[in-house]
């Protein structure tokens, strides 16, 4: 029976727990239902709706750190709901009430944002929601002290899904930090296969977006690790900062293998291989998965099946290295991605002694709960670590909250001034839709519009047919899964789920009419556009004045990735930087950069300077940090190389990146391009008689530098939209 138990708490932890989207959604789904279903059996459906909406808002964060922590930020969320439902239906009476409490609202949802970024803006989301719907109910005390214990008890029910989740995580809540980083690696690795994406454009931007997802694990992890400091637990945390070292060095040695497979891909002669490859990236995804498990269950038996894992992985890769060495035209090629296979072979043994120190844990502490005690559980200061204001107000965040205040503020107005049926979606419309910049703005608006849209369609049909208060329950709960588990991958399809959940739960409520359906268009599409013209007049931020500074910042990242390795060339590197923090830097850079394309591609066309030189300055530059994880896999692993050429070549490359960084950040006049164009050419010219042996794989890396960079160069001249980037 125990043997079973910890099967099903396996299975339930690598297809649950280990997926935060599918845990937030099953988490959200129980929350929304169970009040539902209940307050309906009780007949009354007003309380249903309202139970069921806080408990599904306040299901939806994903908490970390220590279980006092979660709780104290679950206790706070549900606290500011309460308080926020009240004083909707306090204010619900006048119209300059509910005008000046709205642009409370706004304010404190900028309070929340400063004082916490992880969560501040969800806690800001669902009280400015439940304030809207008491603002909708009969003003009065008894009215308002009612709502907010419906809204309390919604809270309480989420409390408690959030505890019962707890038990299924028998891990120290660090250690499910670090396993996160296991996971967020095996999702990259699997998307590597050949076969997941129908071409190879799909699959590029999906292996971006997951090196981006793991990038912020690694940076968050590195985050909450650093932030502890009880010597009790030093020997845990060395060992989990092993961990997550180990996971840093496995996914630079997996994306420099990725990297070099691409220039052999489309050769015939390479064909053979192609089905080991799979195997190789599918074996590597599935051990780093295994660790993950591994480090949350911390058992002996989870060691060992992750052992199994990772000698799987040494023996296909031993199997594919043989089958390109026995290729006889693969020369430097070939050559490149065996050094880079070695490479991932020889980091495993290394996570498998890592990995152990887990498994011998359990084993000397057989007598202790498998559940560890939270380092610092009981200090104030881990109480209150999920409230990590800046130094100083954002102007930006000043300037947006500002904006917020005055906009919503005028559709409460409108709301309550011509009394429009359940327009208090246009306000609610105007939070969700409003950001900082105005890409992201129309990103969120059009995404809002479309799904509200689709949504209304469907949920029309579904109310004509009049199915059974049973089956309407039970849609709307497939409903709120499918938006817990969309919010934060595709948010139209999100919206368009909601859409259809928020048409049932509340037409259950009163007979089935159109009237609900009408104005939530009707609301979206003018809360939608309000917040188009307070994003485009009132103190636009246009990313076209942003991301020039994002780039110089992200190649002058590239350029201390580059000189933190100059000590394998034999010079001191410039500081005391080591090469995975550069390369941390390096990639957090190109995140920022990438996230700041997408927001010029959502302004408007007059306005955008050229967003196809923007996407091919950012595409360079990633390969550029490529092709330097590549080489940083490739160093010696110790003492330095005797090649001089390659060590000036380093220098060389060094100073063009300087140079590019300073010609973007002064303007890129076509003299200062044309200048930077020369040294490149005769960097390439100096280098392009030097005889290349298959065996010097670093020269080859950095002759990649090289064309990256020039391409950057040539990208600078372009002026209009070309064919293919």
């Amino acid at each position: 029976m125990g043997r079973l138990i910890r099967f099903l708490k396996n299975r339930f932890i690598e297809h649950v727990e280990l997926r935060t989207d599918a845990a937030r959604a099953f988490r959200a789904t129980v929350a929304f239902a169970v009040p539902l279903m209940v307050y309906h059996r009780l007949n009354q459906p007003a309380e249903a709706m309202f139970v069921s909406m806080a408990a599904l808002n306040l299901s939806l964060p994903d908490l970390r750190g220590a279980y006092r922590v979660r709780l104290g930020i679950l206790i706070t969320i549900t606290i500011v709901a309460c308080g926020s439902a009240l004083l909707g239906v306090e204010a619900a009476g006048s119209l300059v009430g509910a005008v000046a409490a709205m642009g409370i609202m706004a304010l404190f949802g900028g309070v929340w944002r400063h004082l916490s970024a992880e969560y501040g803006a969800s806690m800001s989301v669902s009280s400015a929601l439940l304030f809207l719907l008491g603002l909708s109910q009969a003003g009065g005390w008894t009215a308002g002290l009612h709502l907010a214990a419906l809204v309390g008890l919604g809270g309480a029910f989420a409390i408690f899904l959030h505890a019962c989740f707890w038990l299924f995580r028998p891990q120290h809540a660090l250690r499910y930090a670090v396993a996160e980083t296991w996971v967020a690696v095996s999702d990259m690795v699997a998307a590597m296969r050949s076969g997941t994406a129908p071409d190879n454009q799909s699959r590029n931007e999906s292996l971006a977006r997951l090196e981006r997802e793991l990038r912020v694990a690694l940076d968050r992890t590195f985050v909450i690790l650093g932030a502890e400091k009880n010597q009790k637990q030093a020997r845990l945390l060395a060992h989990l900062e092993k961990m997550r070292l180990e996971v840093v060095h496995f996914s630079m040695r997996v994306i420099a293998f990725n990297t070099s497979l691409e220039s052999i891909l489309e050769r015939p002669e390479f064909a053979r291989c192609l089905p080991v490859v799979d195997s190789v990236l599918k074996a590597l995804s599935d051990a780093a998965r295994s660790v993950a498990i591994t480090l949350i269950m911390h058992r002996e038996e989870n060691f060992a099946a992750s052992n199994v894992r990772l000698q799987r992985c040494q023996h296909l890769i031993k199997a594919l290295d043989e089958q390109l060495a026995a290729i006889p035209s693969g020369g430097m090629w070939a050559n490149q991605v065996r050094a880079a296979l070695d490479q991932v072979g020889r980091v495993l043994p290394r996570i498998q002694a890592a990995l152990q120190e887990t498994a011998e844990r359990t084993a000397s502490r057989h007598f202790f709960s498998a559940g560890l005690p939270d380092i610092s559980a009981y200090s104030i200061q881990s109480l209150g670590a999920w409230i990590r204001p800046a130094s100083r107000p954002d102007p930006v965040l000043v300037r947006h909250v500002v904006r917020m205040a005055v906009f919503t503020m005028f559709a409460v107005a409108l709301y309550k001034g011509f009394d429009i049926p359940r327009g208090y979606w246009i306000a609610f419309t105007i939070m969700v839709v409003l950001q900082p910049d105005y890409g992201s703005t129309r990103q969120r608006a059009i995404a809002r519009i479309g799904g509200t849209l689709a949504g209304i369609v469907l949920a029309g049909a579904l109310l004509w047919l009049k199915l059974p208060i049973l089956l309407v329950d039970a849609v709307a709960t497939v409903t709120a899964f499918f938006f817990a588990y969309f919010l934060k991958r595709r948010y139209w399809l999100a919206i368009f789920f909601i859409t259809i959940n928020l048409v049932l739960i509340m037409e259950s409520v009163l007979p089935p009419h159109s009237d609900f359906m009408r104005m939530r268009v009707l609301a979206t599409l003018l809360g939608g556009g309000l917040a188009l013209v307070a994003a485009r007049i009132f103190w636009p931020v246009w990313e076209g004045e942003n991301f020039p500074k994002l780039l110089v910042a992200a190649i002058r990242a590239n350029r201390a990735f580059l000189l933190a390795m100059s000590a394998s060339f034999g010079r001191p590197p410039p500081d005391a930087t080591s090469t995975l923090m550069a390369k941390r830097r390096a990639e957090n850079a190109n995140r920022y950069v990438a996230a700041s394309v997408e927001r010029l591609l959502s302004e408007p066309a007059g306005l955008r300077e050229n967003p196809e030189r923007a996407a091919a300055l950012s595409t360079y530059n990633q390969r550029v940090t490529r092709a330097l994880t590549v080489l940083a896999v490739q160093l010696p692993v110790a003492g330095k190389t005797t090649d001089s050429e390659v060590s000036a070549l380093v220098w060389q490359i060094g100073d063009a990146l300087k140079n590019l960084a300073r010609v973007i950040e002064t303007g890129c006049t076509e003299a200062d391009v044309a200048q930077v164009t020369m040294e490149l050419e005769k960097l390439e010219s100096e280098y392009a008689g030097a005889e290349i042996s298959p065996a010097n794989l670093t020269w080859v890396q950095l002759a990649k530098t090289i064309a990256e960079i020039r391409a950057m160069t040539l990208a600078l001249k372009m002026t209009s939209t070309p064919a293919i980037l």
